[in-house]
């Protein structure tokens, strides 16, 4: 071989100068700074609409800072910054309002009317809240039916089963190859608040647990990028000086999104509900939280920056905020979409029931928790006639409640009872029964005999509990909110003044919620149940008035509140 040959010496100058090309192009392209992929990803996210679509107070048809038809309005406004931006649910969502009732309760042939909205702003998931339940399995599943998007809750399975109800989760994937995960979770306590025969076909396991079990699936199995948790369920916190939300991680099971938060790994957000409060962004272990308060009245916002490195998502920023329902105007094709539905809601309210003689209404909800009153009293009748029971308890439900003019119609019935309660007839001792009015008097703030009377803020925050506050007929007492909570039951007879025996059983008629223990009333929970009234007691009210035509308001005093300056 001859080196020096003309041929080989060409050869050989070639190779050397595809061997300095080939030396040359790993460190130019090291050199070269090629931008990595990056994205907004946004999350929108209600809870607790119970149905509320128009922006109404329905008492009094007066305008309100609420509804659906508001949300509509924001949601657009945020797909205008980002059109790809996802809409979530956290339950609560086709029971509550007089719209909701009235087709579930008096016609639910149509589509309903929650899932007709939600279908056209295109919801990508809603998680399954305890209210959900109330009407019963046959609304329950015509409303998941009809939505186009699916019903999530990981927790709830079928009796007897490891089997998941619905689903647990959803896999969304983004135009760019994102993955997001979407866990839904359900509060685990809805067997305490529930008609058993609305659920019996379900169990609900610990939330935590099924968060446990799920969120590695999607992880490893979805290949999910980033996991967002719709949860029915709230963060227990306390309100700073500076109204700042401050978690705390007590518990009792029914809010455990700081178990979540700290228990279980990978989660990088967590779309809050069913305390009806407003949480903008709170951290908990670097995970964020965020709740949109209730009925539509705020809209939750979640903005997450992602780079991809070597291809993986990793999140470089997040932040959430609440768009206010009252900075804009509603929907003009979401009032279209649901005009026929509101019209026969209006005509349905507007329907007189009868007359009342003398004041059942209701001017100051203090008042009417330290004094009794013809309301009360009459709700009270109504269950002990309904049910045959001779001592009965219910509750003001809220603040707003107004009561029952003299002529009522059946906008005033739902506005007064607003739950979709029946009722049960449960059998306890007489010390139960004591033990039941200790926790109601819990209510108020210990008073040293002279200030004016105040609520105890556990019944207030994080979430008004007015409705946990219980007042009694067919039995004597009085409460003294001088004295420590435990002692605050001074006087406690029948209606001949004989003192209750502890050791003896009594018949009670309480609402499903309570007669399960609802509220913190343990003593409740498990008690033989005597029988039951399968209507609601809405329905039992608009009965008794119609079939009476006048109902005479009336008193007898059977209870008062002392121990501070009470008006």
């Amino acid at each position: 071989m001859n080196l020096q040959h003309p041929r080989w010496v060409a050869t050989i100058i070639l190779i050397f100068c595809f061997a300095h090309i080939l030396a040359s192009y790993p460190v130019a392209h090291a050199t070269r700074d090629t931008p990595p992929r990056r994205m907004l990803l946004t999350i929108m996210s209600t809870s607790d609409l119970h149905g509320y679509i128009m922006p109404l107070d329905y008492t009094n048809n007066a305008p309100k800072d609420h509804g659906l038809a508001k949300i509509a309005t924001l949601v657009k406004q945020v797909r205008q910054r980002n059109p790809h931006a996802l809409l979530l649910d956290s339950g609560d969502t086709i029971q509550g309002s007089p719209m909701a009732y009235y087709h579930a309760r008096v016609d639910n042939r149509p589509i309903d009317p929650m899932m007709l909205v939600m279908n056209r702003l295109r919801y990508d998931a809603m998680a399954i809240g305890n209210h959900e339940y109330n009407y019963g399995p046959q609304v329950f599943e015509k409303a998941r039916g009809e939505a186009k998007f699916p019903w999530l809750s990981a927790n709830t399975l079928m009796r007897g089963t490891d089997r998941v109800y619905t689903k647990p989760y959803k896999i969304i994937k983004m135009p760019n190859g994102l993955r997001v995960g979407v866990l839904g979770l359900t509060t685990q306590f809805v067997p305490r608040w529930e008609d058993p025969k609305n659920i019996q076909h379900l169990e609900f396991v610990d939330v935590v647990q099924a968060a446990k079990k799920w969120v590695p699936i999607m992880k490893k199995k979805e290949k999910a990028d980033v996991i967002f948790v719709s949860y029915h369920g709230g963060l227990e916190h306390k309100t700073g000086p500076n109204g700042e939300i401050i978690p705390v991680p007590e518990s009792d099971g029914e809010n455990q999104v700081y178990q979540l938060a700290t228990q279980v790994p990978g989660i990088d957000v967590i779309l809050a509900g069913h305390m009806h409060v407003p949480i903008a962004d709170v951290r908990v272990n670097g995970v964020l939280i965020t709740e949109p308060n209730k009925w539509g009245s705020h809209l939750s916002v979640v903005d997450m920056k992602l780079i991809q490195s070597h291809g993986k998502w990793i999140v470089q920023e997040k932040k959430a905020q609440l768009l206010e329902a009252s900075r804009v105007q509603p929907d003009p094709e979401v009032l279209k979409l649901i005009e026929s539905y509101e019209k026969q809601t209006q005509e349905f309210l507007d329907k007189p029931v009868g007359k009342i003689q003398g004041d059942m209404t209701v001017k100051d909800p203090m008042y009417t928790r330290t004094h009794d009153t013809a309301l009360i009293q009459f709700i009270n009748k109504v269950q002990m006639e309904a049910s045959g029971a001779p001592i009965s308890s219910t509750a003001l439900f809220s603040n707003d409640i107004r009561g029952l003019p003299s002529d009522v119609t059946m906008r005033d019935i739902l506005g007064t009872y607003i739950y979709p309660n029946t009722l049960k007839v449960i059998k306890v001792t007489g010390k139960d029964i004591k033990d039941a009015l200790e926790r109601s008097a819990t209510y108020f703030q210990q008073n040293n005999g002279s200030d004016p009377i105040a609520v105890n803020p556990a019944f207030e925050y994080p979430k008004p509990q007015h409705y946990n506050y219980d007042m009694w007929e067919g039995i004597r007492y009085t409460i003294d909110v001088s004295k420590p909570e435990g002692q605050r039951i001074t006087e406690l007879t029948d209606l001949n003044g004989q003192p209750l025996d502890m050791n003896k059983e009594y018949e009670i008629v309480l609402n499903n919620y309570r007669a399960g223990g609802g509220g913190g009333y343990d003593m409740f929970a498990g008690k033989p149940v005597v029988r039951e009234v399968n209507v609601e007691v809405s329905e039992l009210i608009t009965n008794y008035i119609r079939e009476h035509g006048t109902v005479q308001a009336e008193t007898d005093g059977n209870w008062k509140v002392v121990g501070a300056k009470i008006d």
